[in-house]
Formats: C-alpha cells, sequence, structure tokens
C-alpha cells in the first residue's frame, strides 16, 4: 500500500483527489474546471488513480448543448478500503466501519468496563474478528481512529478524568498487534469533525457533547482548532460555580460538575433521596409532571446556558450542535435553553440538535481516518450514508 500511497502525496494529485471526494460525480473536464489544473495534467493524474485504485469511471454523462464528447463521471473507489472507528468509554465501546465514501457496513456496541489492563485485548479481538469478514478489499483497513473521552496531544492520550487508559501507550500497542495505522482524537473535537463533514453551509462550528463530561469540538474557518497541547474545548473543566463540587480533575467547580448527564441523575437522586434512581426514572417524573423534577430540569438548563454562552462569548459560531441523551429524551430543555440564550448578546447564534446523535464521534473517526489516508485537507459526505446501516450489533 505505501508503494501506491507514495504518488497521492504530490500536491496536485491531492488537489484532484480532494475534488473527486469532495464533489459528486465530476468529470476529468469537470475537475480541470475546479482546480485550475490543465487537462493534459488532470488526465495524466487520473490515469495513476485509477491504477492504483482509488478512483473508478462510473459511466457517461450527456453531452453539452455545443454537442461534443460525453463526460465521463469519475467516484472514489468506496470499496477500496475502509475505515474503522471506535469511540471508547469507561463502561463500553462502540465502532463503525465503512466504505472510503463514509458509507456504513457494520455498526457495533459492546457494554463492558474499560481499563488499561484489557483495553488492548478487547480491542484487537474485535478488529481482527472483523478483519476475517472483509479480508477480500484492495487496500484492507486503512486506519484505526479512536475517540477518546479525555485530553489528546501528538496522537497520545495526556489526561482521561474516569479510566486509567491515559498510563499506556494505545497508540503504539494497537499498531505493533494489529500493523494498521492507529489515530486518537479527543470525542468531542471528532464529533465536530463528523459535524462538519454533514455540513455544507457553516465555515465555523462547534459540536457540544454532555455525556459522562462536557466537551466542545471547534471547527473555525472548516478547521479543527485544538490549541497548544489538545485542551482547546476542554470547557467541561471551566469554572461555572468558584469552590464548588469536588470534580475528578481536581478543581471545584467545573461545569460538567452541574450540566453532565452524571450530574443531572446525581441532582435528581439528591432530589428523591434515593441513590439507584436512573434517567428512567427522571423520564417518568417529567412525563408525570412531578413540580420538584421539573424545577430542577429548569435549572439544569440554566447551568447550560451559562456555560453554552461561555463558548459562545470565547469562539463566536455561527451554530453549535447539541448532542447528548438528554436531549434526545427531553427535547424541551433545548427550549429553556434558547430562551435563556434570547436575552444576550448571542441570541443570533443559532442551536441546533445534532442529527448523528451518540455515533457524531463514530463519524468523525472516519472524517480523520480518510484525512489522513487519502491526504486531504477536507472531507465532505453525502448526508444519506449517515443514517443507514447493513449490519447493528449491540452486546
Amino acid at each position: 500500500m505505501e508503494l501506491k500511497k507514495s504518488f497521492t502525496r504530490n500536491s496536485n494529485t491531492i488537489l484532484v483527489m480532494s475534488t473527486v471526494m469532495n464533489g459528486y460525480q465530476v468529470s476529468r473536464a469537470k475537475i480541470s474546471e475546479l482546480t485550475g489544473l490543465n487537462k493534459a495534467t488532470v488526465s495524466e493524474i487520473v490515469r495513476n488513480l485509477i491504477e492504483a485504485q482509488y478512483v473508478i469511471e462510473i459511466g457517461a454523462g450527456e453531452s453539452s448543448s455545443a454537442g461534443g464528447r460525453k463526460p465521463i463521471y469519475l467516484e472514489i473507489n468506496k470499496k477500496a478500503g475502509i475505515s474503522f472507528s471506535i469511540d471508547l468509554r469507561s463502561d463500553q465501546f462502540s465502532s463503525l466501519a465503512t466504505y472510503l465514501n463514509g458509507e456504513v457496513i457494520e455498526k457495533y456496541t459492546e457494554h463492558c468496563k474499560i481499563s488499561k489492563v484489557n483495553v488492548i485485548e478487547r480491542l484487537v479481538h474485535h478488529v481482527q474478528e472483523f478483519n476475517t469478514k472483509h479480508n477480500a478489499i484492495p487496500f484492507g483497513i486503512v486506519g484505526i481512529a479512536i475517540a477518546i473521552h479525555g485530553v489528546v496531544d501528538e496522537n497520545q492520550i495526556s489526561y482521561t478524568p474516569y479510566f486509567d487508559i491515559d498510563e499506556i501507550d494505545l497508540v503504539k500497542e494497537l499498531e505493533d498487534r494489529l500493523n494498521i495505522p492507529v489515530y486518537i482524537e479527543n470525542e468531542a473535537n471528532l464529533s465536530a469533525l463528523a459535524e462538519a463533514a454533514y455540513d455544507y453551509e457553516h465555515t465555523h462550528l462547534i459540536s457540544f457533547s454532555v455525556h459522562t463530561g462536557i466537551g466542545a469540538g471547534i471547527i473555525l474557518d472548516r478547521q479543527l482548532f485544538r490549541g497548544f497541547k489538545g485542551r482547546s474545548g476542554e470547557i467541561g473543566h471551566t469554572i461555572l460555580y468558584p469552590d464548588g463540587i469536588q470534580c475528578a480533575c481536581g478543581n471545584k467547580g467545573c461545569f460538567e460538575q452541574y450540566g453532565s448527564f452524571t450530574a443531572l441523575i446525581r441532582r435528581f437522586q439528591i432530589l428523591k433521596k434515593d441513590d439507584q434512581c436512573t434517567f428512567d426514572d427522571l423520564i417518568k417524573a417529567v412525563e408525570q409532571k412531578d413540580v420538584e423534577t421539573n424545577v430542577l430540569i429548569d435549572h439544569f438548563a440554566k447551568d447550560l446556558s451559562i456555560g453554552l454562552m461561555n463558548i459562545m462569548g470565547t469562539y463566536d459560531p455561527e451554530v453549535i450542535y447539541v448532542n447528548s441523551e438528554i436531549f434526545d429524551k427531553l427535547p424541551n430543555i433545548l427550549s429553556v435553553i434558547k430562551k435563556h440564550l434570547d436575552k444576550s448578546i448571542y441570541r443570533n447564534i443559532q442551536l441546533s440538535k445534532s442529527k448523528l446523535g451518540s455515533q457524531a464521534s463514530l463519524y468523525g473517526a472516519t472524517v480523520l481516518n480518510l484525512k489522513n489516508f487519502l491526504n486531504l485537507d477536507e472531507v465532505k459526505f453525502d448526508t444519506g450514508y449517515a443514517y443507514t446501516s447493513a449490519v447493528y450489533q449491540d452486546k
């Protein structure tokens, strides 16, 4: 594969590849028009890409009104390789396998405790099991990208607050065992890459993730903004209430101690004086119009609003995509948040619920894999591929 990849590092080749990847059924003439490269250069690059199995011809289009030869349309050879994405949490891991155009092959989720002791064996077994079913693909698995719920810098985990996988070299151990390139990135950053891949309208956007913790992935001028050491967007550890609740990071009063999924359940358990209460119990209480629970929800929404205004004031995005099971099951919270934001100078910033939901980080990991494999600065997907899958498993 390295021999075939070497020529794709040429800048003109990358330009052509990007145009084919992010365009729909483009011809050689159209590529020349869009890139400014002369037709002979484009034809030679396309010939090389076809021979190396990166690109395929998919048929002739219609002639122009002036007549002449019919254009031959081109597409990425989607079935030449597979992207493998993993979302790694303390209590489960999920995976997503796609072709090179983002089309889903298989989704999988397994609920289990993850730690530095078992993570390598579990992931190696899972990838190898998948590989045995798809070993006839020309390039095979082109990369494994992993979403980490913690801080990542230079493809290394520097901090995970809720489990200990930051104590091992995850990338090296997996690459040694699987002989496949492995990339890791913060979960919220990958979610932002996914939103950008399906958003053709906005150049400045944020993915706001509310799970066990809180994170924000930031896209500025279509590029992921990571900060100096990968800590940009770690808003869950900004202070909402000075000297407040103790956080796992060592500080007190962090945003995620008030606005995360975990914080909401804890608040509800304290309210009901029952540490066995679950999210389903909270949903039932809301449906039954329990007054105390509704007051709790209003306070929770206000805390989220304060945190969101801090993000808006720092990065000034066009749109923020909110992503959490909370917004799926309690959609009214978003309306309450918007009412708070309407009173601020940020009222014109669009707030939208993510259509990708819990799969956002996995699709973002796919983007990361394809950017690395195809040497692209940007990857765009057909929206139709985000909501379909051939196989879904949940253990």
